[in-house]
């Protein structure tokens, strides 16, 4: 069974995140898709005036009474009004007559407001940055290490790397941070409490200074570096230890120009990192 990235969806052979197209860090069993094969039919009966199918030359029709039916080949046709007993003539009758002035109307109404016109209320669904989900564990401090200052190391420590790849560096954005902090502090609330998770159509209203940009996401616990966050003698080892357990994964960096980042301390001393470049 193949697995996919649950963000960008892309196929992955094995269980094995971050992904690599976008850095998520949480893979999902693909579905393959079962072709079902069309078995063509033989011959059919169609009314002349309604449209409806009939196995036989028999008028009247079933459903308007008219007589002139016509053989055709293949399949029957899939008629939506064979369903609901709705003739193709009933579409004249009072009630719908007012519908379809209805809809004229709301269009009309519509185009004045395209034009100018007239002035509507907005409509739509939510606008603006989603709020930062609240999410267990600690996103200030943790083991007496200033998390704000591990974000600051991080991002020293991996343009380090970065120019040293020839990657280029990156500048710190806020807009970015803001979307980092969204996406992680989801992640923990998925992981280690009740919460669903990030949100693509949420994250897409950050309004980031790209059209797509990249979002690396992945946890490091402590069996990984072999000790807990208060083990680390201050923010500059705890970042490269973070920024190391990346590298070692066999992980590429991502192009881009600016970067925002998120640092998060699970209650179970598992630290949570999402950085976005774009």
């Amino acid at each position: 069974m193949e697995w996919r990235c649950e963000w960008c969806e892309k196929p992955h052979e094995e269980n094995d995140p971050p992904c690599d197209n976008c850095g998520h860090g949480t893979f999902e069993k693909a579905v393959r898709q079962v072709n079902h094969e069309v078995v063509p039919g033989g011959t059919v009966w169609i009314c002349q005036d309604c449209g409806r199918s009939h196995q036989r030359n028999s008028p009247p029709c079933k459903r308007c009474g008219g007589a002139d039916l016509e053989l055709r080949e293949g399949p029957p046709e899939t008629d939506p009004l064979d369903d609901i007993g709705t003739r193709w003539l009933d579409v004249l009758e009072p009630k719908y007559v007012a519908g379809y002035a209805v809809v004229a109307v709301l269009l009309g109404v519509l185009l004045l407001s395209v034009v100018g016109v007239i002035s509507l209320p907005t409509l739509g669904g939510p606008s603006g940055p989603p709020p930062v989900p609240e999410a267990p564990g600690s996103a200030d401090s943790a083991g007496g290490l200033s998390l704000a200052g591990v974000e600051d190391a991080y991002v020293t420590t991996l343009n380090e790397r970065r120019e040293a790849e020839g990657v280029g560096v990156l500048d710190r954005n806020a807009t970015g941070d803001e979307a980092a902090a969204y996406y992680n502090k989801a992640t923990v609330a998925a992981v280690a409490g009740d919460g669903g998770g990030p949100d693509r159509e949420a994250f897409a209203r950050f309004g980031l200074p790209c059209d797509r940009p990249s979002v690396v996401s992945y946890r490091v616990a402590p069996e990984r570096t072999g000790e807990s966050v208060g083990d680390f003698e201050n923010e500059t080892a705890l970042a490269t230890a973070l920024v190391d357990s990346y590298v070692e994964r066999g992980n590429a960096f991502r192009g881009g120009d600016t970067v925002g980042v998120d640092v998060h301390v699970a209650p179970d001393d598992t630290v949570f990192v999402t950085y976005v470049v774009c």
